[in-house]
């Protein structure tokens, strides 16, 4: 797992709170057998993850914004296509609702599904059912979604 004992004060005062909620995520994903050492990434705050589940790519980050901690799961499906956004948008508001701790959203040219979470009152066991509900919706809906409106699949090169 993590291995944070770099810094004299956080050996004598413990993990901080970015650094336990980490941990947690490194349990969870040798828990799903992805190796979290391998799935590190660099990230310029906190922590990161990316692994392939299925067809779609997952990245996990625990950081801080304005002093307060997150979690965010996210996965880039599919870049738009060029024609037919309109019937594309309509149907990504309405997987809004009909996903649960999940939604999708458009950044750039690229679909994500995603969740965003305040780390206060987060537990092992709700960060690891959100990590696996957005890989599971991600993996269904990046296949789906181009099979309905065209464009490419993210993790395609």
């Amino acid at each position: 797992m993590l291995n944070f004992r770099n810094r004299n004060k956080q050996q004598q005062a413990g993990p901080s709170p970015l650094e336990q909620h980490a941990g947690n995520v490194e349990q969870i994903l040798a828990s799903i057998n992805i190796d979290p050492v391998k799935a590190r990434m660099q990230t310029e705050a906190g922590f990161g993850w990316s692994f392939q589940r299925g067809s779609a790519v997952i990245e996990i980050y625990v950081s801080e914004q304005e002093g307060v901690g997150y979690l965010q799961v996210l996965s880039p499906i599919l870049h738009l296509p060029i024609n037919g956004l309109l019937p594309l948008y309509r149907r990504l508001l309405e997987l809004n609702l009909q996903l649960t701790n999940a939604a999708v959203g458009v950044y750039l040219d690229v679909v994500y599904v995603f969740n965003e979470r305040p780390l206060d009152g987060l537990d092992a066991a709700e960060a690891n059912s959100i990590i696996n509900l957005v890989a599971a919706y991600a993996d269904e809906l990046d296949d789906k979604l181009i099979a309905e409106f065209g464009g490419r699949l993210y993790a395609k090169v």
